[in-house]
């Protein structure tokens, strides 16, 4: 089998893997040396030669952190609930000051910059960030790599040709230049049920919507409220708690209607604020679809939705950031640099191979940053189970991939996955059930699926679809989660082979994962996700039904945790009552209390997501498990109540 060339489309900035590792050692481990290699280059694109030189773009300059190590140490200790350091948050110009590149570096880049003719749109307060636009002839003469136009898939974008290069003089200055490229290579989360072709009226619509009650108890049709019964949140909402004085952050990269959240608010019974919702667009904003095949309003709907439902006295600000490589960075920079959100998630991405591996240092950088200043990063985990690869264009007709979905994957964020929770489905050919909470995989109704529909029919609809879960190739195992029961290595025998119709020529091996590497494991807790036992989006001025997706689960966990943080007591040193980093804090709690009594965890034991079996331990089916939202509120430490 060949190995198709990875370099060229999607190469990274010449970084040695040495300076790769030491930037990205910041708490969790370097990448590994195996999968430092050049973003894979996707299958099926066509090179239709240099793109117009006057085209313009914009392109992020990612600075590389001074004193990486002591930033480490200080993320460290400030998200370890033993260290006495633990909450001892500090403000973004301390931030900038302490980790930011240097006044006169920053003027040897902007100087630089200039000179070349790029117009500089911003230098972000943390000194690690700098936002430009360009021509494609500009660019190509600044970093030594012509702008070419390409196809796949009905797509048509550009991007650079051959590997961009630093210039000698801002060698150890400047890590990485993102936004060379705008293809629009990020997707949602979000899932719902198959129901066209054989697949039309396999499971019946039922009239089902809220009618003022805040809660369905019907799955498929969840709300908020339904969320809120089944994890124990209702007990805090008796308490006080609703996130009153507290502000949800939302990165997304497609626009929405808001008066589609505000009706879904109001329809279940909560009432809001409203004027509660601010819109921030980053890098310009986006179009409401941010891609094909993305459907990203949607996307943006139900994160807003979802978060803003479980915390329905906070406030929220929705930043909104175009689908590429620059905005991807951007949409995490402004919402931590503004420091006016306490927690943060996005139900966005891409299997880790995608990005390049440059520009992981840059957002590691922003996610330290996040902890420092208290903010909880929250990201889908995917929904393609076990095989992140499997779940976006061209990889469908590629072989299945043990993977993992970034940002998820790096250990500063905390890890959406997705569960079943129990149903029983009325089938046009008969009834399927769930009887316990599994992880979400659609495995369990492969026999029904079989028997009906066919085997092609399966694997074509409900193959590799399920919560994301398995082990990075990209981010060492962080301390939280060493010696833990239930913590994998990478499988063995796991590469990517693509055939016709994606490669024309026959099958071609485009990528071989590391064996035995000890990653990070993906997700870090569960909550529902399987559309069978789903929820209701309302968007576009009406109801869907059977909505899923760890594209759920982010921004419901954006609202607890925002709850939470009503309760946290303030400080000199937590003068916002922020919670911090979560993962070290659940891990830390989960080796302390297991699943025994007061602990936040609930087991999840039976089923698997495709791959992972679920256990009586942690498992990259499941994670840590699901939530008692309620012990969750002590074991981080909020008040018994709180005041109107």
């Amino acid at each position: 089998m060949s190995k198709q060339n990875l370099g060229g489309l999607r190469a990274p900035i010449g970084l040695s893997l040495l300076s790769m590792a030491a930037a990205l050692a910041l708490n969790t481990a370097p990448i590994s040396a195996a999968a430092a290699t050049a973003r894979l280059v996707q299958p099926g694109v066509t090179d239709l030669g240099v793109a117009s030189p006057t085209d313009s773009k914009t392109v992020t300059i990612a600075l590389a952190v001074r004193g990486a190590a002591a930033m480490d140490a200080a993320v460290t200790a400030v998200s370890n609930p033993s260290s006495p350091s633990f909450r001892h948050f500090v403000t973004p110009a301390q931030f900038a000051a302490t980790y930011g590149q240097t006044p006169a570096a920053i003027a040897q880049v902007v100087s630089f910059l200039q000179s070349a003719g790029f117009t500089i749109n911003k230098v972000h307060p943390n000194n690690l960030l700098i936002t430009a636009t360009a021509t494609n002839a500009q660019i190509a003469a600044a970093f030594g790599t012509p702008i070419h136009a390409y196809t796949q898939n009905g797509i048509t974008f550009q991007a650079p040709a051959t590997a961009a290069v630093v210039p000698t003089a801002l060698s150890g200055i400047v890590s990485a230049v993102s936004g060379l490229s705008n293809k629009p290579m990020l997707l949602t989360n979000r899932a719902q049920l198959p129901n066209t072709g054989a697949l039309a009226g396999d499971v019946l619509p039922q009239n089902v919507r809220p009618n003022g009650a805040i809660a369905t108890q019907t799955p498929g049709y969840y709300t908020v409220g339904d969320l809120a019964a089944q994890y124990n949140i209702n007990p805090l909402y008796s308490k006080g708690y609703t996130g009153a004085g507290k502000t949800i952050g939302i990165a997304t990269l497609a626009g929405y209607d808001q008066s589609d959240a505000y009706f879904y608010w109001a329809d279940v019974g909560l009432t809001v604020n409203p004027n509660r919702i601010t819109d921030v667009p980053v890098d310009g904003g986006a179009d409401a679809d941010a891609g094909p095949g993305t459907d990203g309003a949607g996307e943006t709907t139900l994160d807003v939705e979802q978060s803003g439902g479980v915390a329905p006295g906070a406030n929220l600000r929705v930043y909104i950031a175009p689908n590429t490589d620059s905005g991807f960075i951007d949409v995490f920079a402004q919402p931590i640099e503004e420091d006016l959100v306490d927690v943060l998630s996005i139900s966005w991405g891409s299997p880790e191979q995608e990005f390049d591996p440059s520009e992981f240092p840059a957002f590691h950088a922003i996610f330290s940053e996040a902890a420092l200043q208290g903010i909880p990063v929250i990201s889908a985990a995917g929904d393609a189970g076990a095989y992140d690869f499997n779940r976006g264009l061209p990889y469908p007709a590629c072989a299945a991939t043990l993977s993992v979905d970034y940002p998820a994957s790096d250990p500063l964020v905390l890890a959406a996955g997705g569960t079943t929770l129990p149903n029983s489905v009325q089938h046009k050919h008969g009834v399927v059930s769930v009887t316990a909470e599994r992880p979400w995989g659609w495995d369990y109704l492969r026999p029904y699926i079989v028997q009906y529909y066919g085997t092609n029919l399966y694997y074509a609809d409900y193959y590799t679809v399920g919560g994301g879960g398995g082990v990075s190739v990209n981010f060492a195992l962080p301390p939280y989660q060493s010696s833990l029961a239930g913590v994998q290595t990478s499988a063995k025998a796991q590469s990517l082979l693509c055939g016709p119709p994606v490669i024309a020529s026959g099958f071609e091996d485009l990528d071989d994962m590391p064996v035995a590497y000890p990653g990070r494991n993906v997700p870090d807790v569960a909550l529902d996700a399987d559309p069978y036992s789903g929820y209701l989006l309302y968007f576009g001025g009406g109801y869907t039904q059977e909505e899923g997706g760890t594209s759920f689960v982010s921004p419901q966990l954006n609202g607890i945790f925002t709850l939470i943080s009503q309760g946290i007591p303030t400080s000199a040193t937590n003068p916002k009552g922020r919670i911090g980093m979560p993962a070290t804090q659940l891990y830390a709690a989960f080796k302390a209390m297991g699943y025994g009594t007061g602990s936040p965890f609930t087991a999840i034991t039976t089923g698997d997501n495709e791959y992972y079996k679920a256990t009586n331990t942690y498992n990259p089916a499941s994670g840590l498990g699901s939530l008692d939202v309620n012990a969750l509120a002590t074991t981080l430490g909020a008040a018994a109540s709180v005041g109107p």
